[in-house]
């Protein structure tokens, strides 16, 4: 039986706060980038302040060298640090999905219209916060190598460490030559992972790498050196890697184990110690850095946990109401959020060819 809204029973309350409902379901059950990144609220406006500051390392103490004698002082006693501050910010904007519809509707359809708009409410608020977090990556450094600070004799333990992590390089597949970067550039998915492994322990960050690349890239023919090659998903050029090219055969034949995973998860909870994620949302953030020719790339990002915030003011709100002259019904959903880069050290850009 349909329920008419505006009846005696206060239906059409119950109707807008079953849109909510669902909606918020859908928030709960989507499992999308943003949960990868800390999920912060302003601490000014509608922005999230973040210190940067040097790294403060530990130096050899001895009692027994030159100076006051209180462990200040020249070498070899401590080196007191004077670490440069910096601030960094992530604001947060509005976002709106405004829909309107018949009033007839109440005469034809029952609650299940109400999940319906719920559960598209909240799903496209759940893509709509991962689409701030891919155009946070082009915030990353641009180029391959890494940006260090200083060594200053005397200070610290000698090592050098990271300011900015530099940008991963994905070519195309069996191209060569070109401006490449050892330790940087690859022309396979896996030779990418390893790189951004080898990044990642350099700059001694913890945990497991999070590496996001794209899960439907457009295919677009690329001149050599040495020939013509193509480029494509980068999800698909993972899977020929994994599965040997068995992905093309009829029936889709000995799949290994991490091919079948990516098929059925979309994604890879461990290859080389990283964790792959894919999305098609990196469409949204493209620029032209490869090499010396200026092509255009897709931008990807591998990263800690802690190097991306997404900041939330407010989150979804549904409102609905009669438009003017009583025809139609409008739908609004709004929310106010963004997503940037809050510490370049602790990650990096991969930058995928595409033409």
């Amino acid at each position: 039986m349909a329920y008419v809204l505006g009846g005696g029973n206060d239906e059409a309350d119950g109707f807008t706060t079953a849109i909510a409902n669902f909606a918020l379901r859908a928030m709960h059950e989507s499992t999308g980038l943003v949960e990868f990144t800390q999920v912060v609220a302003p601490n000014q406006g509608n922005q999230y302040l973040v210190p940067q500051f040097a790294p403060i390392t530990y130096s050899d103490y001895n009692p027994a060298g030159s100076g006051a004698g209180d462990g200040f002082g020249a070498p070899p006693l401590a080196v007191e640090q004077n670490p440069a501050l910096g601030q960094g910010s992530i604001t947060a904007t509005p976002a709106v999905a405004a829909t309107a519809f018949d009033v007839f509707y109440a005469w034809t359809t029952s609650f299940e219209l109400a999940a319906t708009l719920g559960a598209e409410l909240g799903e496209s608020y759940g893509e709509k916060v991962d689409i701030r977090v891919c155009q946070a990556f082009t915030s990353f450094k641009a180029t391959p190598g890494n940006t260090d600070y200083p060594i200053v004799a005397g200070v610290g333990d000698g090592f050098a460490r990271p300011t900015q992590l530099g940008a991963m390089e994905l070519i195309a597949d069996q191209q060569t030559g070109g401006t490449q970067t050892a330790g940087f550039t690859s022309n396979t998915v896996l030779g990418l992972v390893r790189n951004v492994k080898q990044n990642y322990k350099a700059a001694r960050l913890p945990g497991t790498p999070i590496i996001v690349l794209d899960s439907n890239g457009d295919s677009a023919t690329v001149v050599g050196p040495p020939a013509s090659v193509q480029t494509g998903s980068t999800l698909n050029r993972l899977l020929g890697e994994l599965t040997g090219g068995a992905v093309s055969q009829s029936g889709g034949s000995n799949l290994s184990a991490l091919g079948n995973e990516l098929l059925s998860t979309g994604r890879i909870e461990s290859v080389y110690g990283c964790a792959l994620i894919f999305t098609t949302f990196l469409s949204t953030a493209t620029r032209t850095v490869i090499g010396a020719a200026g092509q255009t790339v897709l931008v990807g990002a591998y990263f800690h946990e802690t190097a991306i915030f997404t900041v939330l003011k407010e989150g979804l709100q549904i409102k609905m109401g009669e438009k003017p002259g009583g025809l139609q019904m409008w739908l609004t959903g709004l929310a106010y959020m963004g997503a940037g880069v809050a510490d370049p050290r602790r990650g990096g850009a991969i930058n995928i060819l595409q033409a």
